[in-house]
């Protein structure tokens, strides 16, 4: 086929995918019955059309998420009937509140695929959205379900973590994770340096690679209009392309075949409509007859390590537009644990607190920045926020409103954007007639002058370098403080904090740790403040995220 048909084919394919709903008349199939428990989980109905060479598919669902997001407001379940899929949907520990981390979550799938599997007589399939995929790993490695899939399928998986993550335990977000309960071991388990060491324990693991993987992954986080997904967006920017919750990078898993990068969002990604027919031709057989499992004894004599691998059948994905060089074999590889993280210069400021009807922070904008956009993240919705220039002109503007369903599940999001602003020192108010926290994140777009961290851990102490570029070293200050959790993320001991002059273009400080004997997780935010080169006040904050194992190793992604 020529590069000129196989772009068509794509382009077709791809334009299919993006409606909003399918030409062709699908018949609805009922609604499976999955009890709200953690391990529940139920079948879907049973398609005239299906076959017994036909697998199971598994859906798997993601943070703070549950079954029905694959069938409410979903039409995923539709499309998997009429294609003639047996399904079963389940709750993973999210459903009771707390979402829990990869080990807990994966140690409880990792007995409910055996049972699936069984019930059903044949190796099961599974597509996974978002943290989905990470406890289908650890269900798989860690608790050894590798014998009873075929394959699995991850939409948008944050295969190294998101640095969305990290910034809901940084010092400012402490405010509002209390009130709206964003912080769990669920939330905890995806930042980046979390899985910076999930990465290397899998990688560990003579079982790794025993189920291939496939990927898709979203680009497009604006224009979805969820103000959660724009400021997710333009805050993972600063790291590269992403789907609002999740940046494309982080979407490739180690070894495993990239499907597609498309112009989805985080919520998009996992509907049917826009994404089944891009992954259908990798669900494939069920591998095994289903008369092979009515055996009372189900183990490696019948399933051993033999998978369906990816045959030359399957449709070679055309790259062009995704960032990615076009390749003649339908996969990307992503090998080194750390590979994921972008290059982040500290184009960000963040602050946050309590409030008592008036909230006041101020915004530096230096020269050359062509827009800032304005998050103001509360556990209620304000009614209204200004904008006050430099010169004292107040700016009453719009915000988009929308409550987060994911990271910060729960809080209220009020996004503006300002475009063009004058340079100078600007104040934000947000006005409430009520009480309660919020956190502020300013995103800058672009910025000359740059800096950014990285940290280790030494002996009984975290070892910070912080560089920058275009900042007047004599008169811009750095601001430290780090948070202790242990490794499920609750506090281990008070924060620690120190402040200093820059002095130079490159910085290295040490503070200590607390001696507590076990994995833990440090959380670092500087706030840099001072003046550029040319004389402007400058405002940003940088977050760095540091696991630590019991042995004292240290796993951060490195910039």
């Amino acid at each position: 086929m020529s590069i000129q048909r196989k772009l068509l084919v794509c382009t077709l394919a791809t334009g299919l995918a993006l409606s909003a709903f399918p030409s062709q008349a699908f018949m609805a199939p009922a609604t499976p019955a999955v009890a709200a428990s953690p391990g529940a989980w139920a079948a879907g109905q049973t398609p005239a059309n299906g076959s017994a060479d036909k697998p199971v598919i598994l859906f798997v669902h993601g943070l703070t998420s549950q079954a029905k997001v694959w069938y409410e407001n979903n039409d995923m379940y539709e499309y998997a009937y009429n294609n003639g899929y047996q399904t079963a949907f389940i709750n993973m520990y999210d459903i009771s509140g707390t979402p829990e981390d990869m080990w807990k979550d994966g140690e409880l799938l990792a007995a409910k695929i055996k049972e699936i599997s069984q019930y059903f007589g044949k190796k099961i399939v599974i597509v996974a959205h978002s943290k989905g995929g990470v406890d289908t790993e650890s269900a798989l490695v860690r608790y050894n379900a590798y014998p009873y899939v075929n394959r699995v399928i991850t939409l948008s998986t944050p295969h190294h973590g998101s640095q969305l993550a990290d910034l809901a335990y940084s010092s400012w977000a402490g405010w509002l994770a209390d009130l709206v309960g964003s912080q769990s071991p669920g939330t905890n388990s995806l930042q980046t340096s979390n899985m910076t060491y999930f990465r290397s324990e899998m990688a560990k693991d003579p079982d790794v690679n025993k189920v291939p993987f496939y990927t898709l992954s979203g680009n497009k986080w604006s224009g979805s209009g969820k103000s959660s997904y724009t400021f997710g967006g333009a805050y993972l920017a600063l790291f590269g392309s992403n789907d609002g919750v999740v940046t494309t990078e982080s979407a490739l898993r180690p070894n495993s075949t990239l499907i597609q990068m498309g112009p989805w969002n985080h919520a998009t990604v996992r509907t049917g409509s826009y994404t089944f027919d891009l992954f259908k031709s990798y669900i494939g057989n069920a591998g095994v007859r289903a008369a092979a499992l009515s055996s009372a004894s189900v183990g490696s004599s019948v399933y051993g390590d033999v998978y369906a691998s990816p045959s030359s059948s399957l449709p070679t994905v055309d790259m062009s537009g995704s960032g990615l060089a076009a390749s003649s074999q339908p996969s990307l590889q992503s090998t080194a644990a750390g590979s994921a993280a972008s290059t982040n210069y500290g184009q960000y400021y963040v602050r946050g607190g309590e409030y008592k009807g008036t909230a006041t922070e101020t915004l530096t904008v230096e020269d050359h920045v062509k827009s800032i956009t304005l998050d103001w993240i509360t556990n209620q919705p304000i009614d209204e926020l200004r904008l006050i220039s430099p010169q004292g002109k107040v700016r009453h503007v719009q915000i988009s409103t929308d409550r987060d369903e994911e990271i910060f599940k729960g809080a209220y999001h009020q996004v503006t954007e300002l475009k063009n602003p004058e340079a100078g020192e600007w104040q934000v108010q947000a006005v409430s007639h009520q009480s309660g926290a919020y956190l502020m994140t300013a995103i800058y777009a672009p910025g000359t002058e740059k800096a950014h961290m990285n940290a280790s851990f030494s002996g009984q102490s975290l070892d910070m370098t912080i560089n920058t570029h275009g900042l007047d070293t004599e008169q811009t200050t750095l601001t430290s403080k780090v948070e202790y959790y242990d490794a499920q993320g609750k506090r281990i001991a008070p924060a620690a904090e120190s402040h200093r002059s820059l002095s130079a273009n490159s910085v290295e400080e040490s503070l200590p740790v607390p001696d507590s004997g076990q994995a833990s997780n440090y959380v670092i935010t500087t706030d840099v403040e001072g003046k550029t080169a040319t004389g402007a006040p400058y405002k940003r904050t940088l977050i760095k995220s540091v696991y630590v194992d019991a042995a004292g190793h240290t796993y951060s992604q490195q910039d």
